[in-house]
């Protein structure tokens, strides 16, 4: 083919490229403008997942009705059409009016219907681009395959994927980008269109063909064949889904852990349809089953405590097992994807079921299973269902290693390797920690309520979790239920500043994560403490009547606010009410999956302004994962504050557990005193004060770490710097 005959070709490429890159660039880029809207939390993401994967249904079914019923032509102009009503939507971010003003227990729908408003035509239309135009070379060059287009789209949404976090992020606010976006969509526009008409003209070398011919009626295709396509896709999304959801609720909800599950995902398009011989069966499936092995039958045999099972549950260990699993998961189901595929005259149709599929498991995972499971376990069902149709599927081949046709014995060994994989692993997702009373799942994550030795007076405790994170601890024995322990114990950072009363006055307490409620159990007659929690079931729990009675058992004025922290102060403060509090307490960092919008410097200037002139600013930033330290300070020094670390080890369990807190005032004074009580109250309890760090640095400390905005922020940069 000679160069002038190459430009078609070119052209149709760089259109499916285009459309898919702008189609991926969108989703984090959306993602990461919302997600301080309603929590900060991994619910956030899941919404988008599984907006994107029905809007991706729509968009392929709309491409199968046109190729299915128009001709070339009118196909053409049809799309036209569409893209123009795409572009009338520009710029695709929400605008603030879309910024939720009130409290959501689950705040799923909103997002979904915010994301129809804005990015859903765009985004349909961009999802049929793909299969139109691959189903148009089809019918163009009838003698090549349009498969490996599909490889180029994939490969288009992979460059977008890693391209937000390398050149996108760091550098544009998320508006801007959003413009730069729609700029794009501009250009690729023209190139679809244009790579569209060379459907609609004479084809080289013969007469002009109607695509609507090439399609296979439906009856051409088998149910069963429908079914395994939907089936399969399901599975592939599900597990991709779960996982994603797994990592940010272990590690944190930011783009880097978006895009990794994604990438491996699309990964695994790329490599299973740009040729069968890069799909080899035996190496996938013994991959799969090393990492399963690793990852859930090791386990067994490692301690519970100690540097072995620190290091195992690490994210450095914890985060390539799951990446491994996943990416094992999605070659052999994609593989077996291409080895369904149909002629080409079948591509929408195959596309559809895709779709279909995936579009099924995202409201599974986004919708049903947070209404119907109180535990995360519809990974455990991926990998069962998955494990299944793969093993039908290579047993009725006769080309498989496990057909049945080449002897029972390599089928019953598969089968019995599933039924000790699958057999650990369903029954490892159902073992109920040790004294569980109460299990829940909602939006914001899975929380668990346990009793802890119970047959000791002293030391029987109740224990509220979110994910694997405790979030607070009560005393059950008697004279012990009104005394604080764990992060909040009498000899942290935080109990030595609620015990540090400027002249002997009443204190006005703002709290941004209520947890089992710990810190009302410093609250005196006449102090005025103020609450601010995300979590409905959190608030139950702490309120009266629920599993922790700090909140009851105060003297103190108390006071809930549900909703996201940062925005209900500033919804207050746009009503004129500034709270003046003495100290304003930001305890939402300990957790797997860290709120980034309450460690910017915007978010800080909001709290200033809550704040006394002699207030404090306390940050609990206890974390497995991330060291903050860097953040807080170089926010403390771009206003000018003072900033002091409080570490403390493990005094004993009814004097405090280990914790780093950080201090930021305007007043150096503040600080002093603050230090200098720390010393007595050592003192007074008779323990080792030199064990409690104070950490005050120079002005110039951190200059070299970046200040975090609203617009540019970054997790991956402080990802376990920490000893």
């Amino acid at each position: 083919m000679d160069q002038r005959t190459n430009f078609p070709v070119v052209l149709f490429a760089a259109a499916v490229f285009s459309g898919a890159f702008l189609l991926f660039l969108v989703q984090p880029m959306l993602g990461k403008l919302i997600l301080p809207w309603f929590g900060g939390g991994p619910g956030v993401w899941t919404a988008c997942l599984m907006f994107y994967q029905v809007a991706l249904f729509f968009g392929y079914l709309y491409a199968y009705g046109l190729v299915r019923f128009l001709e070339p032509r009118y196909q053409w102009f049809a799309h036209a059409i569409a893209f123009g009503g795409a572009l009338f939507l520009l710029p695709v971010t929400p605008g603030e009016q879309w910024r939720p003003e009130g409290f959501e227990a689950d705040p799923s729908i909103a997002i979904v219907m915010m994301l129809v408003s804005t990015v859903g035509l765009p985004f349909i239309v961009l999802s049929a681009t793909g299969p139109l135009l691959q189903s148009w070379f089809a019918v163009r060059y009838s003698d090549r395959s349009p498969y490996p287009l599909y490889a180029v789209s994939n490969l288009g949404s992979l460059v977008a994927l890693f391209s937000f976090p390398l050149l996108i992020e760091p550098f544009f606010p998320m508006r801007d980008a959003g413009w730069l976006w729609s700029l794009g969509f501009g250009a690729a526009t023209i190139l679809i269109l244009a790579a569209g008409l060379m459907a609609v003209v004479r084809a080289p070398g013969g007469p002009r063909v109607g695509i609507g011919q090439g399609e296979k009626k439906p009856g051409n295709l088998s149910v069963g064949r429908y079914f395994l396509w939907m089936l399969l896709s399901a599975c592939a999304v599900i597990v991709l889904m779960a996982v994603t959801n797994k990592l940010c609720l272990d590690v944190a909800s930011f783009p880097f852990l978006w895009i990794l599950p994604l990438g491996l995902y699309l990964g695994s398009y790329i490599i299973c349809f740009s040729s069968e011989r890069f799909y080899r069966r035996p190496l996938w499936l013994g991959v799969l089953l090393v990492a399963l092995a690793l990852k859930y039958l090791v386990v067994l045999w490692i301690p519970q405590a100690g540097i072995a099972s620190r290091f195992f549950w690490s994210i450095f260990v914890q985060i390539p097992l799951f990446a491994t699993i996943l990416f094992s998961f999605c070659m052999l189901i994609h593989g077996e994807l291409y080895r369904l595929r149909p002629s080409a005259g079948s591509l929408t149709s195959f596309y559809l079921g895709l779709s279909g599929g995936g579009a099924l498991g995202g409201l599974f995972v986004g919708l049903i299973a947070p209404r119907i499971f109180d535990e995360y376990i519809e990974l455990q069902l991926a990998y069962g269902v998955a494990w299944g149709v793969l093993v039908y599927l290579f047993a009725r081949d006769p080309e498989s290693g496990l057909s049945l046709t080449r002897g029972y014995w390599r089928v019953w060994g598969v089968g019995a390797i599933s039924v000790a994989v699958f057999g650990v692993t369903i029954a490892g997702m159902r073992v109920d920690p040790v004294g569980l009373i109460h299990t829940e799942r909602n939006f914001f994550g899975v929380l668990r309520i346990m009793d802890w030795e119970k047959d000791s007076p002293e030391n029987r405790r109740r224990i509220l979790k979110h994910g694997s994170t405790i979030h607070g601890a009560q005393l059950l024995g008697t004279g012990y239920r009104r005394r604080p322990i764990s992060y909040y114990g009498v000899s942290t950072g935080i109990g030595l500043a609620l015990a540090q009363r400027i002249g002997g006055g009443f204190l006005n307490v703002g709290i941004i994560g209520m947890g089992a409620g710990s810190l009302a159990a410093y609250g005196q007659a006449g102090d005025a403490i103020r609450f601010y929690e995300i979590d409905p079931a959190v608030v139950r729990f702490a309120s009266g009547g629920g599993y922790f009675t700090f909140l009851e058992d105060s003297p103190a004025s108390i006071e809930v606010v549900p909703g996201d922290g940062r925005l209900s102060l500033q919804q207050e403060l746009d009503r004129g009410q500034r709270n003046n509090f003495d100290i304003l307490v930001i305890d939402a960092f300990s957790s797997d999956a860290i709120p980034f919008h309450l460690l910017t410097r915007e978010a800080y200037g909001l709290f200033l302004e809550h704040l006394k002139p002699s207030g404090l600013i306390a940050a609990h930033v206890s974390n497995r994962h991330f060291n903050l330290a860097p953040i807080l300070y170089r926010i403390g020094q771009s206003y000018g504050l003072e900033v002091m670390s409080v570490n403390n080890p493990e005094f004993g369990l009814k004097i405090a557990g280990p914790a780093r807190w950080i201090f930021l005032s305007r007043d150096p004074a503040r600080m002093r005193t603050l230090q200098i009580l720390a010393e007595k109250r050592m003192r007074e309890l008779r323990l080792d004060g030199s064990k409690v760090a104070f950490g005050q640095l120079s002005p110039t400390a951190y200059m070299g770490e970046p200040l975090w905005t609203d617009d540019f922020n970054s997790l991956l940069g402080v990802l376990n710097s920490a000893k």
